[in-house]
């Protein structure tokens, strides 16, 4: 049903108009009548209105200066004038302000039906614009998260979020276990943040803005009782890149596992606990970037290094427990990765970090941890996984992409991206980058080829691309590393 609003400062007028026709049999319910402009004005702030039907002569606030102030709502709804025959000069005015059509006083229901029937299809196909919409906000906000657009349809998905071109600080939010979508979805986009997308139970969350404004989301969120019960909130570290929204959102997938692990432990959903650990959420994520590094390397005197002034760092911003076994825990899930732990070892450790009483217990689990880190063998992939790193060390240097290689493989793209992050470990857009800058790093250690044409010959077709990748990879330039690498063939 589209709800209707009917506005007129004479009472007879606003009763008779909800007898004239059978509004329900047209397909529309009318939510509230108001006696002036104003009090519609606070109406429509506080609820979705589809149509408006208003008198233009009021006092306080006239028929024309209520519609100029609905249109700067963020849906501005259908509007329709009541008149007289003597107010037709108020009539063009509304007409030329946008005005669907005009009603005559006394309404004949006739007249009504006839136009209501031309608003309501008006609606319909507004209605069906915005789901298709919608939709492919969705869509491709999931495939941004996984690396998967190209530059222009990067800009063209965040022209049609509404998120400035400028926009450089993006942060990934989890909510967990959400009982229903649909009001999660209408705070987000009341809020102006529409890059998000269901995934199961969660609803997953690119947030676009400071970390101020990350704060008081979350907490009208909670404080729109949206998180409640079982539900729960978990967010990943700021990032300046949107190559890298997939490390914030593995970030926060990662603490739900955390949080999953103290619920089935020792349930806080209403107690201080859970109170404690939602604040987390406020909290700026310590960025483990450089500790990820050192442990793709095996660096262990590095890992303890980073792991002590991570730590040193906690204990001088004063962070509760909490925060400090989340950060723990996101370390040895980093571990986890590249050393095999049987199931009970892994719990041991996540038992450790639960019950230890102080920072220095903390930080000594995870540096004797590091002591003791021994890389995991090679790991054997499935079927379908092998086929796709043979595709990408085969065809590295073509245009490849998730979407692309689950066509071939006659797989769904979203089931074939959770499976690849599964068993390998990353995103198939970050392995597909690792292995083109391993490539690059050969050639520009072992030729003279010129650093524009490796780039090329590796897949990029954006050199500036390429010299950001490698940078950001390898913490040198292009250059830097051949001056440092380069062996002259034979």
């Amino acid at each position: 049903m589209q709800r209707v609003m009917i506005v007129d400062d004479e009472y007879m007028i606003l009763k008779g108009m909800t007898k004239v026709v059978d509004w329900t049999v047209l397909g529309f319910t009318i939510v509230q009548t108001a006696r002036n402009g104003q009090q519609a004005l606070q109406v429509a702030r506080e609820q979705a209105i589809d149509l408006v039907i208003t008198d233009v002569r009021m006092p306080e606030m006239t028929g024309i200066e209520l519609m100029q102030q609905l249109q700067q709502l963020p849906q501005p709804p259908v509007v329709l004038v009541l008149s007289g025959y003597q107010e037709f000069d108020y009539v063009k005015a509304a007409l030329r302000l946008g005005a669907m059509d005009y009603l005559l006083k006394p309404v004949s229901a006739t007249e009504l039906t006839t136009i209501l029937t031309k608003v309501k299809q008006r609606l319909d196909e507004r209605q069906q614009q915005q789901a298709t919409q919608h939709y492919y906000v969705e869509m491709q906000t999931e495939r941004l998260v996984a690396g998967d657009l190209t530059t222009g349809q990067t800009a063209q998905l965040l022209t049609s979020a509404g998120i400035p071109t400028d926009q450089h600080e993006f942060t990934m939010v989890c909510c967990n276990v959400v009982p229903a979508m649909a009001p999660l979805m209408a705070a987000c986009d009341a809020q102006a943040q529409r890059l998000y997308y269901p995934a199961a139970d969660q609803l997953i969350i690119c947030f676009a803005g400071t970390h101020i404004l990350l704060n008081q989301f979350i907490r009208q969120l909670e404080a729109d009782q949206l998180i409640t019960g079982t539900a729960f909130i978990t967010v990943g570290q700021r990032v300046n890149q949107l190559g890298r929204l997939s490390e914030s959102l593995e970030q926060a997938q990662t603490l739900a596992e955390l949080y999953q692990f103290y619920e089935e432990k020792a349930p806080f959903l209403s107690g201080s606990a859970r109170t404690e650990w939602l604040r987390q959420a406020e909290i700026p994520k310590v960025s483990l970037d450089e500790f990820k590094q050192a442990l793709a390397l095996g660096n262990q005197a590095l890992m303890t290094k980073l792991v002590q002034a991570i730590f040193a760092e906690l204990i001088t911003e004063h962070v509760v427990p909490s925060y400090a076994r989340q950060v723990a825990f996101l370390i040895l899930n980093a571990i986890s990765n590249y050393q095999s732990f049987s199931n009970r070892a892994y719990e041991d450790q996540l038992n450790a970090i639960d019950e230890a009483p102080t920072m220095a217990v903390l930080e000594t689990c995870l540096t004797t941890l590091i002591a003791d880190y021994e890389p995991k063998q090679q790991y054997v992939f499935s079927q379908n996984i092998n086929r796709v790193v043979d595709i990408v060390a085969k065809e590295y240097a073509h245009d490849l992409s998730l979407t692309q290689v689950a066509e071939r493989l006659h797989l769904n793209p979203v089931y074939l991206g959770q499976l690849f992050k599964k068993e390998v470990h990353t995103s198939f857009s970050k392995y597909l980058n690792q292995y083109r800058i391993d490539q690059a790093k050969s050639m520009l250690a072992r030729t003279d080829e010129s650093i524009n044409n490796i780039a090329l010959a590796i897949g990029y077709t954006n050199s500036g691309y390429f010299y950001k990748n490698f940078r950001v990879i390898c913490d040198i330039s292009p250059k830097e590393y051949r001056q440092q690498h380069q062996r002259r063939p034979v």
